[in-house]
């Protein structure tokens, strides 16, 4: 309900949902005796209709009411309302210095989407039981208030919803991310930390629907955090290097996409028809289902387009360097010792990264052994520092592959940027700043690494004690990777003796990869930073 964030937005460090849901149980169960106000839909429509009957805000433009000393409407929800007013669906907004508005499909869906001709989206279905089922009255009644169910009547109904029933994708993309953190957080003392979140959401659209109110958005990865591993390198593979919460959540993704493999491999025709994947064309790897997107919620600004985005604000023809991370500082390439970069962990920021994956996919060199690329389609960023079309030219317009040179399926996907709602404050206090959460579609609870260390702390409650290494390290992926092959019968994966090993034999994802870096090197980007001495591990 857009106008609902208008009007009567939080002005507290709760988010907005959890400001309605405060006002919901304090003011508008009172009325749920009366019939027309029984439910938070109706009792926050009526509430917006006073609103518009009896406008304060005329009321204080007149002369007649004074606004109270310190209380001011932020500007962060002002450029959100902005935007979602604007951009109210990814698929029908245009990219930024993009010509021609291309089809969304997946390369192996029959119907592509032409974002010309989709329509607005409403709120999340009920289908997304893992997040949904926890959801408190509050939330529970607002979505089975406003999405209705497939079918003649629900597409009449859906029809005939005034806009206010919808919320924009970003709003969405939050909503579902705020909702998922609360209930993995409830009882836990890490609520401050996500000032650092980023979340992955897979998008199913409803096959065969005419009505335009058929999709469902679920959370399937989430990941905080803001450090960076500062020891010596190390050659086990049991170490997380990079804690930032949009690598934390990524990796995380990879875990969820090796579940969804194992979903395949079991034969079951249940599982079979719930994972998100399919056999590709070449019959011998799978691809994401058709009408399947992907997208990201970043809490704020990836590593590195900061500092980007500064120069290129106050320097405009100076080119945009790879930046990297070593002993807890920010910098090019260019700028790092020769002999730091041979003996501390490195990690590429996280722009530069989502420059990669533009064209290489999210799902990395492991997974590209049995599916295709897997693409991001939009990015909601929360942080109000954002210049979306300098960020567009940071991310998506630094390669310039053309596609005819790129192996199938590899192609060039750039990212539809959009500014939206908070979920938590963006100011972390110092007993987060070493605390990374992790956690993807399928597992129990949150994980915590200590970022001090790079490990999981055997105690989530007590993140200095002692620790193991995280599930999402180099040799759990790996243990992952060998358990998968052996499922789908690829003894000659299943028998790769190192890490290194199996992604060099990622021969299609290793050619796109040294085609990324040449061409990053041809626009004065310098020489990606590589991590081969510490992929030869064995287990």
């Amino acid at each position: 309900m857009p106008e609902l964030t208008q009007y009567w937005p939080t002005f507290t460090n709760l988010s907005n949902f959890q400001f309605w849901e405060k006002e919901w149980q304090k003011h508008g169960t009172c009325a749920g005796c009366a019939e027309t106000l029984n439910s938070p839909s109706k009792y926050f429509r009526a509430s917006l209709s006073l609103h518009a009957k009896y406008s304060i805000d005329r009321k204080k433009m007149a002369g007649k009411i004074e606004t109270p000393k310190g209380v001011q409407r932020r500007p962060q929800l002002a450029a959100s309302l902005q935007q979602g007013q604007i951009q109210s669906h990814w698929k029908e907004t245009p990219l930024l210095s993009v010509a021609s508005r291309k089809s969304l499909s997946s390369p192996e869906s029959s119907n592509p989407v032409d974002v010309t001709q989709r329509k607005g989206a409403s709120l999340p279905q009920p289908l997304s039981t893992n997040i949904l089922a926890a959801a408190t009255p509050f939330k529970k009644l607002l979505l089975d208030g406003w999405d209705q169910p497939v079918g003649s009547d629900g597409d009449k109904r859906a029809e005939e919803q005034d806009p206010v029933n919808q919320i924009p994708h970003d709003h969405r993309c939050a909503a579902l991310t705020s909702n998922i953190c609360e209930r993995l957080l409830r009882g836990l003392p890490y609520q401050d930390c996500l000032g650092t979140v980023a979340a992955f959401i897979l998008e199913r659209e409803a096959a065969g629907s005419q009505s335009s109110c058929r999709e469902t958005y679920e959370v399937v990865a989430v990941g905080t955090g803001d450090v960076c591993y500062e020891g010596w390198m190390e050659f086990n593979g049991r170490t997380l290097h990079d804690m930032h919460g949009l690598v934390v959540a990524r990796r995380a993704l990879m875990r969820y996409f090796y579940k969804q493999l194992l979903m395949f491999c079991s034969k079951d025709p249940v599982a079979v028809e719930k994972c998100i994947f399919r056999l590709a064309k070449d019959g011998m790897h799978l691809a994401l289902k058709p009408r399947f997107f992907l997208h990201l919620y970043l809490s704020r600004l990836p590593s590195g387009a900061l500092e980007n985005l500064q120069v290129m604000t106050s320097q405009p023809s100076t080119p945009v360097e790879v930046c990297i991370s070593a002993k807890g500082t920010l910098r090019p390439i260019a700028f790092c010792r020769p002999s730091t970069m041979a003996s501390y962990i490195c990690c590429v920021s996280g722009s530069d990264k989502l420059t990669r994956w533009t064209v290489l996919g999210v799902q990395g060199a492991l997974l590209s052994h049995f599916i295709h690329p897997v693409y991001i389609t939009s990015i909601v960023l929360a942080d109000a520092h954002q210049d979306s079309a300098i960020l567009h030219q940071v991310i998506n317009d630094r390669l310039q592959l053309a596609e005819e040179i790129l192996p199938e399926p590899y192609h060039w996907s750039p990212l539809y940027l959009f500014e939206g709602p908070r979920v938590a404050s963006l100011d972390v206090p110092p007993k987060c700043h070493s605390c990374s959460l992790n956690w993807c579609g399928g597992d129990e609870a949150l994980e915590l690494v200590n970022g001090a260390v790079g490990k999981s702390a055997q105690d989530i409650m007590n993140p200095q004690g002692p620790c193991r290494p995280s599930r999402l390290c180099k040799a759990a992926m790996l243990k992952s990777f060998r358990k998968v092959a052996k499922e789908m019968k690829r003894e000659d994966l299943a028998a790769l003796p190192t890490y290194h090993e199996a992604k060099v034999q990622a021969k299609a994802y290793q050619n796109v990869k040294q085609q990324v870096c040449a061409q990053l090197s041809l626009q004065d980007f310098r020489k990606w930073s590589q991590k081969w001495l510490m992929d030869i591990f064995a287990s």
